[in-house]
């Protein structure tokens, strides 16, 4: 989720056929179906997880023979054991597309990298966008400023 934006629910019901190449063909979005484009870091976790033989599923619990289920109902076990106190699940989601926003990728291909369908649902973001765009100018301003001086 943290290298992907995708929801949990969008990971719980991945199965290894929708994993094409360097993205994800995702069946049951939110939203409806969407690509999700995987970087490096999202393949390499993906080529990580142990294959089982005639399995969907690439998250597979080999105990109870079935996908893992959505990760809200272990989240906060999990936090705990990684001593992350206070992070929601959806928090992974917002980090994503909070990086993607610092690193000056426009709203609307952030609202497309999440599969929202409108803008309003990215807008929240652009308080980060504004943020960086005036510590840029501020940056820039303070260097011109020292080649005046």
């Amino acid at each position: 989720m943290l290298l992907t934006g995708c929801r949990s629910g969008e990971v719980a019901s991945l199965q290894c056929s929708d994993v094409k190449d360097n993205r994800l063909r995702l069946r049951n979005s939110k939203t409806g179906p969407r690509t999700v484009w995987l970087g490096d870091e999202a393949l390499a976790v993906i080529a990580a997880l142990p294959r089982q033989r005639n399995v969907a599923w690439p998250f597979w619990n080999p105990t109870l023979h079935k996908p893992v289920p959505p990760l809200g109902n272990h989240w906060r076990a999990i936090c705990d054991r990684a001593g992350l106190a206070g992070v929601r699940l959806h928090d992974l989601r917002h980090t994503f597309a909070s990086h993607a926003a610092m690193n000056k990728d426009t709203l609307p291909m952030i609202g497309r990298l999440l599969g929202h369908l409108n803008t309003q649902s990215t807008s929240r973001y652009a308080l980060l966008v504004d943020e960086h765009g005036l510590r840029t100018a501020e940056r820039i301003g303070a260097a011109v400023q020292r080649i005046l001086t």
